[in-house]
């Protein structure tokens, strides 16, 4: 097949970026020497989580309209590729540790009435003792409505799915290509960048994630702040 766009690297990033071009009808070629989500993508922790709406930049508020975006665009993938992804917009409940966090999250709240566009919220609210609720050491909780999660092994089997159903590739090798390429090969193309440029552009941090069985087969109710 002769592609429009060769992505290198298949994780969530790489796939991601094929598939917004495969859906818009580009002939996209994914390669990845290990097959996709080899990489960080294949771990455990997909959290989607927004950043603390102070200091608002052009950064902060293109975050928010992906978070936005995050339900239509998984969705879609779910419906052409037929495997559910693992998305859900959870929201998330932080404890508050002393009076200067309690302060400093309720001007947050105020910053996220005023940058969110009415999209969700950033509560400072009163804990309930629930079994499910963060202990908090004042009593008081942040409860955000945008956070959401994904299941990284799901969504790269999901997007996989959903780029070859567009006539995509994936691919472990493919011949050198003169046309547009996307490269997405996480902390190593950082490191080759670094080793070409001189400039050092990061590097990867290993980290350690442990999955649970919930506690609680219930999910627990929405808040109002109060």
């Amino acid at each position: 097949m002769t592609s429009d766009v060769t992505i290198f690297g298949a994780g969530l990033f790489g796939l991601g970026v094929a598939w917004a071009c495969a859906s818009r009808g580009a002939r996209v070629r994914v390669v990845d020497p290990a097959g996709p989500g080899a990489g960080a993508s294949g771990g455990l922790v997909g959290a989607l989580a927004p950043h603390a709406p102070e200091n608002w930049s052009a950064a902060k508020a293109f975050q928010l309209d992906a978070l936005c975006m995050a339900e239509g665009f998984w969705a879609e993938v779910a419906r052409i590729g037929g495997i559910d992804p693992g998305y859900a917009s959870c929201g998330r409940l932080q404890p508050v540790a002393d009076d200067a966090a309690l302060a400093r999250n309720r001007d947050r709240a105020v910053a996220a009435a005023a940058h969110w566009r009415g999209q969700g919220a950033w509560q400072v609210i009163r804990a309930t003792g629930a079994a499910w609720e963060p202990k908090s050491p004042t009593g008081w909780l942040v409860h955000d409505t945008l956070t959401g999660r994904v299941s990284p092994r799901a969504a790269c089997a999901a997007l996989v799915a959903a780029i070859r159903a567009r006539r995509g590739e994936i691919v472990t090798e493919a011949p050198a290509s003169d046309g547009p390429q996307v490269w997405a090969t996480g902390w190593r193309g950082l490191e080759r960048l670094s080793v070409e440029t001189g400039c050092p552009m990061g590097g990867g941090e290993k980290g350690q994630a442990l999955r649970l069985a919930p506690r609680f087969s219930a999910r627990p109710p929405r808040f109002s702040a109060r």
